[in-house]
């Protein structure tokens, strides 16, 4: 079986600059979720793909329509692991602190974050048992998020499978996994 892994095409959205509360830096999360891409050629277009399968926010289901001709399933199983700031009453700090401090504490299991690191090895397991399980062909195209593609080739190299290692995703890059 052969997996291909695609990050989302790069948002269309203004990276905020300065220094923002925490409930700004949720504010432009949410914005974010919701931001068109910006459309660049896909150049991988020599894989053959038997099925395609994409988290359901815009920019995961905008990319995977660019990419590939036929139907498309939607999950939420595949969406981003979801990042929100700490309630820190009146406390600034550059948006990438809030990202990293939002990381961390999801490493950690802090209650602060939207989803436990266990929900999402849990949503990842999930999803590739029922791909694993599913009779639509024996490769599959799947369009999602960075920080989720991460944890996926985690699960995917502990299920035996190999390919290109990622140290950090690029949009609309593949990488492919073969078992």
């Amino acid at each position: 079986m052969r997996m291909g892994l695609v990050r989302h095409f790069k948002v269309e959205h203004i990276p905020v600059r300065g220094w923002i509360t925490g409930e700004q830096f949720n504010r432009w999360v949410a914005e974010y979720d919701a931001a068109s891409i910006r459309l660049t050629p896909f150049t991988d277009h020599t894989e053959h793909w038997d099925y395609c399968i994409s988290s359901d926010l815009p920019r995961a289901v905008h990319t995977a329509r660019h990419i590939y001709s036929g139907d498309i399933a939607l999950s939420e199983q595949l969406r981003e692991i979801g990042v929100a700031a700490v309630k820190l009453s009146g406390l600034k700090l550059p948006a990438a602190c809030w990202m990293v401090i939002g990381r961390l504490l999801w490493l950690a299991g802090h209650p602060s974050q939207p989803e436990s690191r266990r929900e999402t090895t849990q949503r990842i397991i999930s999803v590739l048992d029922k791909l694993e399980a599913e009779p639509q062909g024996k490769n599959v195209l799947i369009i999602t998020h960075g920080a989720f593609m991460k944890q996926l080739e985690r699960e995917l190299r502990r299920r035996s499978y190999s390919g290109q290692r990622m140290k950090h995703p690029r949009n609309g890059q593949l990488y492919v996994y073969e078992k």
